[in-house]
């Protein structure tokens, strides 16, 4: 009975002693301890990386407002006797749950030794690869032993901070009637899985003029390559070009009226699958296992007999467009060969590689090696949806499509999260990238594969405000063909209907005029962005680089905001606002840009 009430005593002083935790843990700051289990550091990946040959970021993440000061103390690896150096970390990112610190470190050496320090107001304690340690040893540090040359990233800086116009080009503009298939229909019919409207390279060429005066300078193009559906994204041949868009002659002329005007071409390269009427996947299916290509494609058993269960596809679905064993060296050797052989040809600027993240990294790893040889600028672009941290490590992809960015701008632009929990959420994807990749990352309110945004929010004033914040946003905003004048649209292929030529001018103007400024702007290109609070339905933010700064405010609510104090003088650069000295308004459903004074 002692026994069993001592357990019970025990019991009880363990929970009360948890009880206190938790009341310290939700009132107020005054008793809290830092909360070890949420800090976090690697020396590698996004936690540690070079910037410059002798220059490393290192990132901390810890509890959401847990540390008051980060401190990195850090020096030679074979300095066993100077005191090290100490840099404060800066406040970077910040969730619903977590903070992110981070800062840069130089040594000519270029080797690095470094642990943390960590004050929450009340308790100071190291943080080191060996734990929580009062007195840490030198070799207690984290290491990052060498940066080597190929540990930089090698980022096409023409890119950076650039607008990208997608192209659907079937269905952008007939410029050459002379090439239409059979039965084209006009621009103002509805779309089906079987309509052809006549758009080519001849058409885009008329009207590269248009995408200038929006301030584009990359133009991403839909796949090209002999198919024999409307979308191309089944390839019959990879060597031709589609003569139906004006054939590799009507390429060519593109690329160099586009390379005129100063704006560069991307096209898609569809790897991860192609058309069962390619003569690769035909011969598997007239010679089985005994095929020369019987193991370029993933195939599940022999002999196939239920194409729908035989082999892999593209999504698992659709037999028409078997998928690639991109693991097996001959397949990556003659994709790369594609993709190289064009580049040479026809001098393009870089490639959007489809369903990125179920193409083997071996085959990546060796586009990017081979293409980056024949031009050593090339931007290359993964079709990503989700967490892409293991292409972007330096030797595969230079960036992705950044989904996530149009997925918590929709919501937010519908009401269904605050404008903090928008922010909480740009700022943990972010952190899942190394810093100079933001300005690369490819944002976009809606693409062909997703319902057209105006139709998504359903509303053309919301929509329009989305279209000005990516504007404004780090990244390479990413503007879908006919966005610019809010055309509407649903499921696939509802969303991919014909360019409307004369629809909604003055809206296309106004993202024009937007598109201008910040293609003039190193500021919006290539500054960093600092979001502030302002209300549950504005979206408000600087831009700075160097000593220029910019403000950018959307406010999405029905009312005016609040004032806004500014520190310094601003001007309006874009859209609506009454200004005063040190203070702005932004009416209700409206866009301002401006520049801040000293």
């Amino acid at each position: 009975m002692r026994g069993r009430d001592h357990r019970k005593r025990a019991d009880a002083h363990h929970l009360l002693q948890l009880a206190k935790i938790l009341h310290r843990r939700t009132h107020g700051r005054e008793c809290e301890i830092i909360n070890r289990s949420a800090v976090f550091h690697l020396p590698e990946h996004v936690y540690a990386y070079p910037t410059r040959p002798d220059t490393l970021v290192v990132r901390l993440k810890t509890a959401r407002r847990d540390i008051r000061k980060a401190v990195v103390l850090y020096k030679n690896i074979y300095d066993h006797h100077s005191l090290p150096y100490e840099k404060d970390m800066a406040l970077v990112g910040r969730s619903e749950d977590s903070d992110w610190f981070e800062t840069e470190i130089a040594l000519s050496e270029k080797r690095f030794k470094y642990y943390f320090k960590l004050d929450d107001g009340r308790e100071v304690t190291y943080f080191c690869a060996s734990g929580f340690l009062n007195d840490p040893e030198e070799t207690d540090s984290f290491f990052y032993p060498y940066i080597n040359g190929c540990d930089l990233l090698d980022l096409p800086e023409w890119a950076r901070g650039e607008i990208i116009y997608q192209v659907w080009i079937d269905r952008f503009f007939d410029g050459d009637p002379r090439n239409n298939p059979p039965e084209v229909k006009p621009f103002d019919a509805l779309p089906d899985r079987n309509t052809y409207y006549g758009g080519d390279f001849a058409g885009i060429i008329k009207k590269l003029d248009y995408l200038a005066e929006m301030g584009v300078r990359i133009l991403y193009l839909s796949p090209l390559f002999l198919s024999g559906s409307y979308h191309k994204y089944d390839v019959i041949d990879y060597t031709k070009v589609e003569s139906i868009y004006g054939g590799e002659e009507g390429l060519v002329a593109l690329v160099q009226a586009a390379h005129a005007k100063g704006m560069r071409i991307v096209l898609d390269a569809v790897f991860n699958h192609c058309s069962d009427q390619h003569v690769f996947f035909q011969d598997v299916l007239r010679n089985q296992s005994q095929s020369q290509y019987a193991e370029w494609f993933t195939i599940h058993r022999f002999p196939i007999e239920d194409r729908t269960r035989d082999y892999d596809s593209f999504g698992g679905l659709i037999p028409s467009m078997p998928r690639f064993n991109t693991d097996h060296p001959d397949v990556i050797d003659y994709l790369v060969g594609i993709a190289e052989d064009w580049t040479k040809r026809l001098g393009i600027d870089g490639w959007r590689l489809d369903v990125a993240d179920e193409v083997s990294h071996a085959l990546w790893k060796a586009f990017r090696r081979r293409l980056r040889r024949v031009k050593n600028d090339l931007l290359i672009i993964g079709e990503i949806w989700n967490q892409a941290g293991r292409w972007l490590l330096g030797d595969e992809m230079d960036t992705v499509t950044n989904y996530p960015f149009m997925k918590w701008l929709r919501n937010f632009a519908r009401g269904e999260i605050d404008a903090n929990r928008f922010w909480q959420r740009m700022s943990a994807n972010a952190m899942l990238y190394k810093t100079p990749i933001h300005d690369y990352l490819v944002n976009l309110v809606g693409s062909h594969d997703t319902v057209r945004n105006r139709r998504f929010v359903g509303d053309e004033t919301i929509h329009e405000l989305m279209l000005m914040t990516m504007l404004c946003f780090s990244g390479m905003p990413l503007i879908y063909y006919g966005d610019e004048r809010a055309m509407d649209g649903g499921e696939d292929p509802d969303n991919r209907r014909a360019m409307q030529w004369d629809y909604n001018p003055s809206f296309r103007d106004r993202i024009a005029a937007l598109g201008r400024i910040r293609a003039q702007s190193d500021v919006l290109k290539k500054g960093k962005l600092i979001p502030f609070a302002l209300s549950d339905r504005a979206l408000a933010f600087a831009r700075v680089l160097r000593d220029k700064r910019f403000l950018a405010v959307a406010n999405f609510d029905t009312l005016p905001t609040n004032r806004i104090q500014v520190d310094r003088k601003p001007t309006l650069l874009f859209g609506r606002a009454q200004t005063e000295w040190n203070g702005v308004i932004v009416p209700g459903r409206s866009f301002a840009l401006f520049e801040e004074h000293t």
